[in-house]
């Protein structure tokens, strides 16, 4: 084989381990999906759960560059702080080493069985389904990681035949070019754990007058390089951020570069001391191969560069501050963004977007449900003072239907699993039923200007029902959201219950309205929109319903009901031939005693009729 041939060879392997390392991360992912998202929703100002955070999901993802590029999206979306990142951001680097590890397995006798996994992993994916054909993808990528590093060993063994090669290799000596080496190359591959991996693969090429084609002492200086290097992938994805997303990078860059200056003086202080404190005298000693040395100081490095900075995460923040400070005379963090969580950077993960989506549909509805109170806080009052602010905020709603839509459709572009592929297809439905809110609160408000208009008002007794009927709907609301932030259906007889009671406030407050009209207190122009009305707010309750029950198609009905924020009991409903039950609910007045004369009046004036 040639020179060129194995150069050939050498780059095919480098894509090999680079496709099974992603197929490896990305099932990885779909695989833990759930339990990935848990560890976000975990993150807390405790240093040490957030060092566990990010390592764990680093571990998943198999990508410290990934995960600070969503880390980098959440500070600037506002989810995450500062202070919250950087310890994420620590332990990400310890996740990044489990790669490093794993390729290091390649010195074992057992590296033959585990590229053969290529071919397990292929079996279950032609007959699996679902999460076993997911789990067939990884064991694939695990054996595809381990055919790309043997097509590179092969051809490194051929290339250090080459005594320009060798000749090139013992001449680069110097750390600082080494380091930048080691920066340069993990710059253009993006990815800490391929340089790494050829690195590896380097130093356990052998020569024929014995030695290895690159020495312990040079990879380790290497090694310290592609730390740095890996922060250039969060750099440039916190262009175009808001400033505290630019420092959450310059976080990582300053921990990679401080961790490497502890390194650089005990690696130059501690021969002087004594030769046994070297690392290239005791890492050959406790780990043996060459591969699993490079691998142990990779991890070595992050570990204890992480366990002294720790206690100076503080002090790391306010340098960034310093470093990166608040534009003046800028509107650029006060201007209002596209969206409350989303961030594009956080699609390098489905399964945190998935979550972060969820999030800004709760925020979407808060804003549909504002717009409804604005609305009937108009009608009643016939105060038009908010009428700007509730136009604004529609827009805002019919925006974020749009842009909300768009964001979905990137999801599903993504390689997620069949349970995620259900969740976002219903998360289509929520949209157009929350935007289908604000529309019903937008009639509303036109009803209001047709009864000012036309010089109509409604009686007290009318708006009081209107009021009832929207303490309804704002229960129904509550355990709505309450129940699809949790993702789950516990609450699944609270929300029928009131959705019940709305449809039945519609049907007895028509009829109220109808004994008004013929007793001459209302006239017939305000009972038409008086009815409009209602029929309105019937319909927004059931699409808050709509948003309850598109849960049912990925979450698991369950048989006992957890506790809930409002344990206020439902009334059973008495189908008697002239009177329903209304079931009760907490309200701002004497809300019983209002049901029942309503029902009173529904009652009596039925017999009267008859």
């Amino acid at each position: 084989m040639n020179m060129f041939e194995s150069i050939l060879f050498l780059l095919g392997g480098l894509g090999a381990f680079l496709i099974g390392l992603k197929m490896m991360g990305d099932n990885l992912q779909n695989i833990a999906g759930d339990r990935l998202k848990s560890l976000f929703n975990k993150v807390s100002n405790n240093k040490f759960i957030g060092i566990a955070t990010g390592a764990g999901i680093t571990a998943v993802i198999q990508s410290s560059s990934a995960t600070t590029v969503m880390i980098v999206g959440f500070v600037n979306a506002g989810m995450m702080t500062l202070k919250q990142a950087t310890s994420i951001i620590m332990g990400a680097n310890i996740g990044t080493t489990i790669t490093a590890q794993i390729t290091a397995l390649q010195s074992l006798p057992i590296t033959p069985f585990l590229t053969a996994l290529a071919c397990v992993g292929a079996f279950m994916v032609m007959f699996g389904k679902d999460k076993f054909t997911k789990a067939g993808m990884l064991i694939s990528g695990i054996g595809i990681i381990f055919i790309g590093m043997r097509f590179m060993s092969d051809s490194m063994d051929n290339v250090s035949s080459s005594p320009q090669v060798i000749e090139l290799l013992a001449s680069v000596t110097n750390p600082a070019l080494l380091m930048l080496i080691g920066l340069v190359f993990t710059a253009i591959f993006q990815s800490s754990s391929a340089t790494t991996s050829i690195l590896i693969t380097l130093c356990s090429v052998s020569l024929d007058g014995g030695g290895q084609l690159m020495t312990l002492r040079s990879a380790i200086f290497v090694t310290l390089g592609i730390n740095i290097g890996t922060c250039v992938t969060a750099m440039l994805a916190s262009i175009g951020a808001n400033t505290n997303a630019k420092r959450a990078s310059v976080i990582h860059l300053l921990f990679n570069i401080f961790g490497t200056i502890i390194f650089l003086l005990i690696i130059f202080i501690a021969p002087l001391i004594s030769e046994k404190l070297a690392f290239d005298y005791w890492l050959p000693r406790a780990f043996g191969p060459v591969s699993t040395q490079i691998a142990m100081f990779h991890t070595i490095f992050n570990v204890l560069a992480t366990l002294v900075l720790v206690p100076f995460t503080g002090g790391l923040t306010k340098l960034a501050t310093l470093l990166v400070r608040d534009k003046k005379n800028s509107q650029e963090d006060a201007e209002e963004k596209i969206f409350a969580y989303i961030d594009e950077r956080i699609l390098k993960s489905p399964s945190i977007a998935l979550m972060v989506m969820r999030k800004e549909l709760l925020a979407m509805a808060s804003l549909a449900k504002l717009n409804f109170d604005i609305a009937i806080d108009t009608l009643t009052n016939l105060n038009f003072d908010r009428k700007k602010e509730f136009e604004e905020r529609e827009q805002r709603i019919d925006f974020l239907n749009k842009k909300l839509t768009k964001f979905a459709v990137k999801i599903s572009a993504k390689d997620i699993s069949y349970k995620e592929e259900k969740e976002i297809a219903s998360f289509y439905h929520v949209i157009s039923d929350i935007e289908r809110v604000g529309d019903y609160a937008e009639n509303i408000c036109e009803s209001a200007q047709e009864l000012v208009d036309n010089n109509l008002n409604f009686s007290p007794k009318a708006i009081e029902e209107i009021m009832m009927m929207k303490g309804a709907i704002d229960k129904l609301y509550d355990f709505v959201m309450q129940a699809f932030e949790q993702k789950s259906l516990v609450l699944k007889d609270e929300v029928n219950g009131y959705e019940d009671l709305v449809d039945t406030y519609e049907e007895n407050l028509s009829k109220n309205h109808i004994v008004r009209l013929h007793n001459s207190e209302c006239s017939a122009e305000s009972g038409g929109i008086f009815l409009s009305i209602i029929s309105n707010m019937e319909r927004i309750a059931d699409h808050f319903r709509n948003v309850f029950t598109s849960m049912s198609t990925y979450v698991s009905a369950v048989k006992t009901k957890a506790s809930v924020k409002d344990e206020t009991p439902l009334a059973d409903v008495d189908n008697s031939e002239n009177v329903r039950i209304l079931p009760s609910f907490p309200a701002e007045n004497d809300t019983e005693q209002k049901e029942n004369e309503v029902i009173a009046q529904v009652s009596t004036n039925d017999k009267d009729n008859k």
